[in-house]
């Protein structure tokens, strides 16, 4: 089911531990090295190679300190992704989660472009309502799209996850919260009004604290049995904090406000318990497009907060 199984134990932050049995691990990281479906420029399936190459050259603390030692992480290689079948692929990234999933464990999806997310969230769904937190400079509600580099009309388009996601049953468009989106369709805005879709817009982040930010989030999506799922596009930065991707966007956050947002979600509003997480990826870091690697090292800092979350939510679970 995985290839390429790496056996480095100073994999993600020095916490990788292969050969972990599968029951036993609560962060599992699968590698989506597929960029068949852009509509710009491609390289992103370079980036699982090149962030397990970087998450060797860190440690394992948060930025505030936090030990990140007892959690259990294992990089289980890639998914056998199709570079010429969009379809296959899903289904590829789907089989490799599900199982994770099964387990009990956490899975952490290194994109890859945006549009392997519709099959991890399609591996992670279970019986209980899902929710999903986007991350994006794009809401990517086509229905179907080629864009100007894109090789065939398809709505397997890194332009169409969310509306796929949008379709399942667990998910639906009342469980979605969209963050930092600037760039969208018309056919997206329709869908968006005519389904009553959530957001926190690029233009509004400049006005509103992380901390705010995090506050709505709970709102929408702290309630779900079934928890949620953070997608992170890594083009939700600005292109200044992070060049390398295919699709910048001008606007965006800067890469300390996304690592506030992050640990925002660790501290939940009154009321809320702490924000339980189903499935997390991050996706369209683009290393040919990349300058001196500061694309590649934001999107390591956001994982290693958001491991930072979850070790938060291991204790609480003891």
């Amino acid at each position: 089911m995985y290839g390429n199984d790496l056996a480095s134990r100073d994999l993600w932050l020095r916490l990788n531990r292969p050969g972990l049995p599968l029951d036993q691990v609560q962060v599992a990281v699968i590698g989506a090295p597929y960029d068949g479906s852009v509509t710009h420029a491609r390289g992103a399936a370079l980036a699982p190679a090149a962030l397990r190459a970087l998450s060797a050259d860190s440690w394992f603390f948060t930025e505030d300190g936090l030990d990140l030692r007892s959690l259990r992480v294992r990089d289980l290689g890639d998914a056998p992704v199709d570079p010429a079948d969009a379809a296959a692929t899903q289904r590829a990234v789907a089989e490799a989660v599900r199982p994770v999933v099964q387990a009990g464990a956490i899975p952490l999806v290194l994109g890859g472009d945006h549009s392997i997310t519709s099959g991890a969230v399609a591996g992670v769904a279970g019986q209980q309502p899902l929710g999903v937190l986007w991350l994006d400079a794009h809401a990517d509600l086509m229905d179907s799209y080629k864009g100007i580099a894109g090789r065939e009309e398809s709505r397997w388009s890194h332009a169409c996850p969310l509306r796929r996601i949008a379709e399942l049953a667990q998910v639906g468009p009342e469980r979605i919260f969209m963050v930092g989106i600037r760039d969208m369709m018309a056919p997206e805005w329709e869908y968006i009004r005519a389904q009553g879709l959530a957001a926190v817009y690029g233009h509004e982040l400049g006005a509103l604290s992380p901390q705010a930010v995090a506050g709505r989030i709970y709102e929408r999506l702290g309630h779900l049995a079934g928890g949620v799922y953070i997608s992170l596009d890594i083009d939700f930065l600005d292109p200044a904090a992070a060049p390398g991707t295919g699709t910048p966007v001008p606007g965006g956050a800067s890469s300390r406000y996304l690592l506030d947002l992050i640990r925002a979600l660790s501290r939940p509003p009154a009321g809320y318990a702490p924000l339980p997480i189903a499935g997390m990826d991050v996706v369209e870091v683009a290393p040919p497009l990349d300058h001196n690697q500061i694309t590649a090292w934001a999107a390591i800092r956001a994982i290693g907060e958001m491991f930072g979350h979850l070790a938060r939510l291991m204790q609480t679970k003891r």
